[in-house]
């Protein structure tokens, strides 16, 4: 599974539209799965990373390679609660978390965290909102029944995804997702 399916729209899809960008600033950076947190809080969000806190360009990548990572371990655990949490009205990380409602339904997980990001830049939005691309690698995995039983594998996809991120009452928020190649 990857953050946007091969059948999503290029053009944004929920209520939130990208609006075009003045100038191109950017800030390139790198994360991948093995740096990403398992641990979470008691309703089973996971805490973001420092970084991510910070109302800047800076802090709007680490958001965004938080979430993606994120992404990632949702499947592993089969537990929506972060997606859910640091999304609003964005309609591809609504139906991410509902794969992984899905999973939990069917009591499967992914073997590992097959999410990893690299190249991140942002650019800041005329709405005060930051439009963060970045390059999401899936690595293969399988699904695994909750009696160790391995299900079908799922194939590696290389994508570049555009958020839409808004910082929102103290903290920054994905409103939408774009896969554009």
């Amino acid at each position: 599974l990857a953050a946007c399916g091969e059948d999503q729209p290029v053009e944004p899809t929920s209520s939130t539209t990208v609006s075009p960008l003045p100038g191109d600033s950017s800030t390139t950076s790198a994360s991948n799965s093995s740096s990403s947190s398992s641990s979470s809080t008691s309703d089973g969000v996971a805490p973001l990373p420092e970084a991510a806190t910070k109302q800047t360009k800076e802090g709007a990548i680490a958001f965004n390679e938080f979430y993606q990572l994120q992404m990632g371990e949702a499947l592993k655990t089969a537990n929506s609660a972060t997606l859910r949490s640091y999304a609003k009205d964005c309609a591809v990380c609504d139906g991410l978390a509902d794969v992984v409602d899905d999973f939990k339904k069917r009591r499967v997980h992914a073997s590992k965290n097959p999410y990893s990001v690299s190249g991140s830049t942002a650019r800041a939005r005329d709405d005060g909102g930051y439009r963060v691309e970045m390059k999401v690698e899936n690595s293969a995995y399988r699904e695994v029944g909750a009696d160790g039983a391995k299900g079908p594998n799922i194939d590696p996809i290389s994508l570049t995804i555009v958020s839409d991120t808004q910082w929102h009452d103290g903290s920054w928020q994905i409103r939408d997702l774009v896969r554009v190649k």
